[in-house]
């Protein structure tokens, strides 16, 4: 019993911390009664000078990772049977997710990749948050964001409209094995967690014909905690469970190289996320 008071424990503090970082988004003080059990909780999770020191983005992208893990948390317990794919339809944690995925384009540019007026192609491209962002990070870029996910795409479109990037930012409802574009983009991203191990390989060949000579593709791997930990494991399980490949570095490279890449390295880790991201530049 004293194992399952503390799991659900740190479940709720999660919960309280996600309710918290809403409130800020909305402005709102919340109920008198309740505000300060919230604070009560922040203070003891020891977070308080964390999140007083987030800017409105960083701030975002926490919200953001919390409310798709909560939904992703209440999915598998209410179908723990189901088979490991991308099912989820519900907007509030679609949108979740791709607010979330948004600050990658913020690591790639932090890396030194990417170009201001590229061709960028976004595989997985979900609610375009990711294409969004991509596009205003490099000026005059363009974006292909492609996912064979309808529901998704239902949102990329009106979240592309609402922010006047309608002629520099297109979604596809295609997968990347589909493409027909050859030697046609500068940088692709791959994120390896949203594809299935049996086609990843099939994928990665087609990125390398699709991308110029000298571009380069970013894939993205779950990772960041100790292999052996509680956080490891949470992270593999739910990435199999929404359909994705769990990899180490090294395969992630190795299979880069099987393609044809000919530079493949690993970008230095300086962010909390846990995310790792590995390049493949072709010759």
């Amino acid at each position: 019993m004293r194992l399952s008071n503390r799991l659900l424990t740190n479940a709720q503090g999660l919960a309280a911390l996600a309710a918290r970082l809403r409130l800020d988004e909305l402005g709102l003080e919340g109920d008198p009664a309740v505000r300060p059990q919230l604070e009560r909780v922040v203070d003891a999770l020891g977070v308080r000078e964390h999140l007083d020191g987030l800017d409105e983005g960083e701030r975002s992208v926490l919200l953001s990772f919390t409310r798709s893990y909560l939904a992703q948390a209440i999915d598998l317990v209410e179908d723990p049977g189901r088979p490991g794919e991308w099912s989820y339809s519900d907007p509030v944690l679609l949108e979740a997710q791709g607010s979330a995925s948004a600050v990658v384009a913020r690591l790639i540019a932090e890396a030194g990749l990417g170009t201001p007026g590229a061709r960028i192609l976004d595989v997985g491209t979900g609610v375009g948050g990711l294409a969004v962002a991509l596009a205003t990070t490099f000026p005059g870029s363009t974006v292909v964001g492609i996912d064979p996910w309808e529901p998704a795409l239902v949102l990329a479109r009106e979240r592309i409209a609402a922010t006047g990037l309608d002629e520099r930012v297109a979604v596809l409802p295609v997968t990347v094995q589909e493409l027909e574009d050859v030697d046609d983009f500068d940088l692709a991203w791959l994120p390896a967690f949203f594809i299935a191990e049996r086609f990843l390989d099939e994928a990665i060949a087609r990125i390398h014909a699709i991308l110029r000579p000298g571009a380069t593709v970013v894939v993205g791997i779950p990772g960041g905690a100790d292999e052996e930990s509680l956080a490891s494991a949470v992270d593999d399980l739910f990435t199999v469970r929404s359909g994705g490949s769990v990899l180490s570095p090294e395969d992630a490279l190795a299979r880069l190289r099987r393609a044809g890449f000919a530079e493949t390295w690993e970008v230095e880790r300086t962010w909390d996320a846990p995310l790792r991201l590995l390049v493949g530049r072709r010759s």
